[in-house]
């Protein structure tokens, strides 16, 4: 059955990649839109499920569509991707030298013979940062690229050297629960 990665981030293709499985990539142009009704994991879950029939209304044919939103949070405040340099400045001030909560819900939607099927999971992760100066936050939002990462920071990239400590799936913070999508499709192809 043809897989489809519904998100053009490198990121999460490079996870994907480590499945060693076939997929095309279908961009969901769904607009990620925070309703202040619902919780952060609420918001979470509901964006990716809208990315997720985004991409299958663009699609047709018997297939699996994957879709995944991260989000960040520190006291239920939500710090996503920065507008400008002096928001990604202020983010990681505000996650200096504290932990704060990183949140990825997967989507999959299974679609056979006309036959829909949708399984939703998600793994929220605590992160710990050093304290960091002014100079190493300068120098990270100068010279590397926080405006398309939620929080700012990259754990994969050279700014994981701030990081003192994880709680849960490292996966999860990158941008997808490897774990529960592995074990979803597995389970969909039983």
């Amino acid at each position: 059955m043809k897989i489809i990665l519904g998100s053009n981030s490198k990121r999460r293709k490079e996870l994907l990649d480590m499945l060693k499985i076939k997929y095309e990539i279908v961009v969901s142009d769904e607009d990620e839109v925070i309703n202040s009704n619902l919780s952060n994991l609420e918001n979470c879950q509901n964006i990716s499920l809208q990315k997720a029939i985004n991409v299958k209304n663009k699609t047709k044919g018997d297939r699996i569509i994957i879709t995944c939103d991260t989000i960040v949070q520190k006291n239920k405040k939500l710090y996503g991707k920065p507008k400008d340099r002096l928001d990604a400045i202020n983010m990681l001030k505000m996650l200096s030298g504290t932990y704060h909560e990183v949140i990825s819900c997967l989507t999959i939607i299974k679609i056979k013979a006309n036959k829909e099927e949708i399984f939703k999971d998600y793994n929220t992760c605590k992160v710990y940062f050093d304290n960091l100066t002014d100079e190493e936050i300068i120098d990270w939002v100068d010279n590397h690229s926080p405006y398309d990462k939620a929080g700012s920071y990259a754990i994969q990239e050279e700014f994981g050297k701030h990081i003192t400590k994880i709680e849960g799936d490292f996966y999860t913070i990158v941008g997808l629960p490897l774990n529960k999508l592995y074990n979803i499709l597995k389970k969909i192809d039983e």
